[in-house]
């Protein structure tokens, strides 16, 4: 078997793994989570109204102090939303799960198995 059909083959694993499968769940949910549709929604209403606003020297400070903070705030209320921080985690651990395989084949190539933390201690020889 050639050695990009493994790697796809390897990748669809991955997909189909818990892991994998936990992460388009998530980003679905995310995806189609109201609360966020909605604050996607008025953040690029607020980027475009600040954009437009950039480069003119008549433009009062204030007024983009405001549209900058309000910026803020709404990235802030996408990030403390459930639907988020379970997509975050979801990504986080198939993150994880890549890095894991990558040092499997990385030690089969170098014949050197990393002595770094992989977060999985089936493979640790004691904490750091």
């Amino acid at each position: 078997m050639e050695i990009m059909e493994m790697a796809r083959l390897l990748g669809l694993a991955i997909k189909e793994s818990d892991a994998g499968k936990r992460v388009e769940a998530c980003k679905n949910a995310y995806e189609e989570n109201e609360q966020i549709i909605a604050l996607t929604t008025e953040f690029d209403v607020q980027q475009k109204a600040l954009a437009a606003l950039a480069g003119d020297k008549d433009t009062d400070p204030n007024l983009i102090s405001s549209i900058q903070t309000r910026i803020t705030e709404i990235y802030e209320e996408v990030l403390a939303t459930d639907a988020y921080k379970n997509y975050e985690k979801a990504q986080n651990e198939l993150n994880e799960l890549v890095t894991r395989v990558n040092a499997t084949m990385m030690a089969q190539v170098t014949g050197q198995v990393s002595e770094g933390c992989t977060h999985d201690c089936s493979t640790c020889g004691g904490c750091h």
